[in-house]
This record gives structure tokens, sequence and C-alpha cells, in this order.
């Protein structure tokens, strides 16, 4: 196989595996060296992508497998097969923008979309800082999508979960005698555990409770591993579909569901059970809607020994975090999605910032309303790493500076004037009384002229907000955007997107002006940018790193057009509070 620009690849210490899967979860093959593969990471807004050629020894590749890329051990990026090209014929080709030489080859395309977490969020919020309604939204939007908070490991979770259910906790709210239709929890007092054992790694059975014997508890947010081969072990481990009870016996899955099952056991025999919370979310008619399962099984959260023995499973690994009915049916003030920081380290990813916003009415796309949010702090930015987790944060320094090396990097670093807007009119929800007002940055009149733009902004009431939303718009789109990409010769690794990177070195020079106020006047005289894509080029051997940079103050690529695609029309928005008892009572109260 021969490639052109040979010069522009160095060889690198990085090492990489490709593999593919089928629809069964079954690895088809794995490759530690392919001709040819570009894989692309993009923002939230964006799609990611791999593409490539692969060697013409793989056995099959069929539409909808998955191909992973991992590097240095860890996975870059995973995405479905929407088409497959085998090739015949030695000719040259132009593939990947290189023209590549080859007889037996196969080509392929791979891409899934960045936003499949992105669900509507409904919810009023009244003089609340910017974190709580960042925190309070992603709460209540259906699926995966979390913050993080602060967790080292067990029992941190745990204890923190148990603190929580004390906090809730009222003698208004204790379980029913005899029943399970009013109430949500139950104490030691009138639990017997005479006969209650783990009867595996996520199911408490044997419970009696004031006298009655209580079926299976099934301990709600977590999901072990099965003992043995059922539907579920299909539904979550398609492979083991044929296997024989042995093999799946000896199988690292059994091992793990065993583990579970243990630690779970020794909490109990350790501890005891000091109270059971059954699931207090309501349906619409107001009874409770999800504390029994379809098998009977009642649904909640068990402590003892001041832990939350669900969370304790999470933080030792033996549990995943399970979302029943993408959290439906949960509970937003409950904040249950802190289940998903218990699966590591982690810190805050929701900085502390209080800048307090009057009125604010969301009805629309979660990752819309964060963009909108983070103009209306001023200078905040907002991403989305690949475990679904949002980060919220102020931008004050950069998280990487590159010193250029020409026998390192290449750096291209230009500017874009075509979305420049400078001049903005702004309309609050007229049907909430409202408000209209023009806004303008005249330094980047006088620099670029005129650059008119009208925002319907329905989640908007008072002018007080509006002023803030311009405020900060005015600060990053009012200026021209960042045309430039660095390049890491050898290969990178370190870098994210959402990393905010500068670039230092004597030769580098700006050709356009800078205009005061440009980007808050953070990063004056700096050549600085946000990563808004990072790209993997690997032939052979030889990889090479693209990272793809922005506006330091930008979060998404066209913001103004991603702030409007949120706002419903000619609607008003919902104008209650989330403390108010009716939130979570209706599913068009509840998110999304």
């Amino acid at each position: 196989m021969a490639w052109n620009n040979e010069s522009v690849f160095r060889e690198t210490t990085l090492t990489y595996q490709v593999e593919i899967v089928d629809h069964r979860n079954l690895r088809v093959a794995s490759f530690d060296e392919v001709p040819l593969l570009r894989a692309t990471v993009s923002g939230p807004d964006g799609t990611h992508r791999i593409q490539g050629i692969l060697p013409a020894e793989i056995p099959h590749l069929g539409l909808g497998y998955r191909i992973r890329l991992f590097l240095d051990g860890r996975l870059f990026l995973e995405a479905p097969v929407e088409e497959v090209l085998p090739q015949w014929g030695d000719t040259r080709k132009l593939i990947l923008d290189r023209f590549v030489r080859f007889h037996h080859v196969v080509e392929f395309g791979a891409q899934s979309v960045g936003n499949t977490v992105n669900r509507t969020v409904k919810g009023g919020f009244e003089n609340e800082t910017m974190e709580t309604i960042v925190r309070e939204s992603i709460d209540r939007t259906l699926g995966p999508v979390h913050y993080w908070i602060n967790h080292t490991a067990y029992p941190e979770g745990a204890q923190r979960e148990y603190s929580k259910f004390l906090g809730r906790k009222t003698a208004g709210n204790e379980l029913e005698v005899g029943g399970i239709s009013t109430g949500q929890w139950v104490d030691s007092t009138r639990i017997d555990l005479t006969g209650a054992f783990a009867k595996d790694g996520d199911t408490i059975a044997g419970l009696v409770v004031d006298g009655v014997a209580w079926p299976d508890l099934r301990m709600m947010m977590i999901d072990t591993e099965e003992t043995s081969i059922n539907s579920h072990t299909v539904k979550i481990h398609p492979e083991v579909a044929d296997w024989s009870a042995a093999q799946y016996a000896a199988s690292g899955y059994k091992v793990k569901a065993d583990a579970a099952t243990d630690f779970l056991q020794g909490l109990i025999d350790a501890n005891g059970i000091d109270f059971i919370e059954l699931n207090p979310h309501r349906g619409a008619d107001g009874g409770f809607d999800d504390r029994v399962d379809l098998f009977g099984r009642y649904l909640g959260l068990v402590y003892g020994g001041g832990e939350c023995y669900n969370a304790g499973l999470v933080e030792q690994g033996l549990a995943e975090v399970l979302l029943f009915a993408d959290g439906k049916f949960h509970l937003p003030e409950m904040t249950l999605k802190d289940f998903y920081s218990y699966q590591g380290v982690h810190t805050d990813s929701v900085e502390a910032i209080t800048t307090t916003v009057a009125r604010l009415d969301l009805n629309g796309g979660l990752f819309e309303n964060l963009t909108l949010l983070a103009y209306l702090a001023g200078d905040a930015v907002w991403s989305l790493d690949g475990e679904s987790g949002i980060t919220f944060r102020r931008i004050a320094r950069p998280d990487r500076v590159v010193f250029f090396g020409e026998t390192e990097h290449a750096l291209r670093w230009g500017a874009d004037s075509s979305g420049i807007a400078n001049d903005l009119s702004i309309d609050g929800n007229a049907a909430a009384g409202g408000f209209g007002k023009s806004y303008t940055n005249t330094d980047s009149i006088d620099a670029y002229g005129d650059r008119s733009r009208s925002l319907d902004v329905t989640a908007l009431t008072e002018v007080s907000d509006g002023d803030a939303l311009a405020a900060g718009l005015l600060a990053d789109v009012a200026y021209p955007d960042r045309v430039g990409e660095i390049s890491f010769l050898y290969g990178e690794l370190n870098l994210s997107v959402g990393d905010v990177v500068e670039v230092r070195g004597e030769e580098l020079r700006r050709l356009d002006l800078e205009v005061p106020g440009e980007w808050n006047d953070v990063f004056t005289g700096r050549f600085v940018g946000r990563v808004s894509k990072i790209t993997q080029e690997i032939r052979g051997t030889r990889i090479q790193t693209t990272v793809g940079l922005m506006p330091p103050l930008r979060s998404v690529d066209n913001p103004i057009a991603f702030i409007l695609k949120g706002q419903p029309e000619d609607t008003l928005a919902y104008q209650f509070r989330l403390d108010d008892a009716v939130v979570g009572l209706d599913l068009s109260y509840h998110v999304g």
C-alpha cells in the first residue's frame, strides 16, 4: 500500500486498535494496523465519523456493525457502519483527500450524532442562580445525560445518598402499615430480616414488613449482571444467546454477578437494613406509578449502617446505573443522576456561577437551553463528554498551552467574518408580557460594519435578562469566527472537545486586526481557541491528530441559530417554580 504526502507524518509511540463487532456484539475482527482511517469526534451539535480502508482479509462487514477505535487502550470513538464498498483493481483513488493505491481493499463509512441525549426539558425559574438552573435542568431531562459531582470512592457516594434520604424523610411520608399505597419509607422496627437474603446483586428476597411477607425487592437505579442466562442476560449481552449454562457459569459475567450478590449479602449481614424507601414518583392521577415492576417486585432504595446499598454497588463497580424508561418515573428533586458520578473519581462539572436570572421559562432541547444559559452567564461555555456528562463553566484561562514547533505541529489560524452579528434585536415572550430591545457593539460596527440579527427568545420575559443575553452574545458573535486548527504530527491524546487551547510561538502572527472587547478581552494578544472537533488520522503505524478550534467563548458552531432552534413558537411557556407541589404529578410537567 502506498500513500502520498508521507513527509507530514512522523513515527509515534501511540498504539491503536480497530475493532468490528456485529449486531449481536460479537467481535468480527480486530486490527492493530490498517491502511487508512480517519476518525473525528465533534461537538454536541456535530456528527462523529469514522471513515477509511480496512485490510482485504476482513471476513464480513455488515451495515449496522459497529467500528470501535481505541487509542492507547482508551475508546476514542464508536459508530455504526453506514456504508461498505469493497474494491478490486490496480489503480489509485482519492480517499479521505488522499490518492491511495489499492488492489483489493474494503472502504467503509460509519457515523453517529452527538445529540442523541438531547431531550426536551421544561421548567420555570425565578431569581435562581445559574448553577441551580443548569443542575435542575439536567436532572429534569430524560435519558442518561448528567453532570458530575465530587466523588472519590466507596463509601462516599453511599453515604451521600443516605444523607439525601434523611433530608427528605419525614414522619408524614412514612409508609402505611399493611400496604404501599401511602408513604414511602419504612424503618428497621417494622422490618423482619429473619429470612431475608440477597437473591442476586440487585434483588433482596424474604423480607417481612409489619408481619406481612413482601414480594422480592428490586433495587432501583442499578442493574447487576445476571447469575444465569435469561431474557435480560441476552438483552444486555446478545452474544450469550447460544451459550450453554456451563459456558455462562465460566464467564466473567457470572463472576461479576456472584461478586455483586456476595457484596450485597455482606452489607445485609454486617449492617442489617435500617430503612427501605419505595419509589415515591406519582403519576397524573396522584398515585404511585412505579413501585411495583412487571414481575411484581417492589422497587426502592435500601439503607443500612449510614449507607445506601444501591449506590455502594455502583461505587464498587459491581452495578451499572439504570434509568428505567430513561428516568420518566424518577423524581428530579432526588437528583438520582448523581449515581453516574459514583462510577469513578470525578469533580464538580457545573461551576458555582452565582449569576441570577430574573425569570426563565424553558421548553425545548437541553443543549439549546444550555447554550442560552451560557450567554446569560456572560462568559460561560458548556460541553458534552463521551459518557454523556455535561460541563458548564466560565472561561478564564487555557486548559492547555502548546508551544509551537515546526517539526511537531502544523498550525492554521485565520478569521471568517461571515457570521458576525453586532446589532441585535431581542424580543422576549410577548404572551407573558415580554420586551423588545436593540443592542449594539460599536467597536465591532466600526471595524466590520453593521451586521444585524433578530432573536425571538420566548424563554425570557424580563428586560434585565435580555440585557444579560445581549452582553454575552456580543462578546462572542460580534467578532470574526476563528478558522483554526493545530495538527500534532506525532499524535495527541490529552485533549478533549471543549478544552481551551493556547498556542505560543515567536514566529506566529495574526494578520486580521484585533478589535477592543473581543472575547471580553480575556485573551488579548494571544492565540487561543476552543476545541470544536478532534480528528485522528491513521496510516499504517502512523497517527496524526488534528484539532479544530473555534472562538474561546463558543459552545456550538452557530450559537444564534442554535438558540433560536430551541425556542417554541407562539406559546406561553410554563410559569411554575420547580419546587411547586404540582411538578412531577403530570407528564406534561414531568421532564420532557
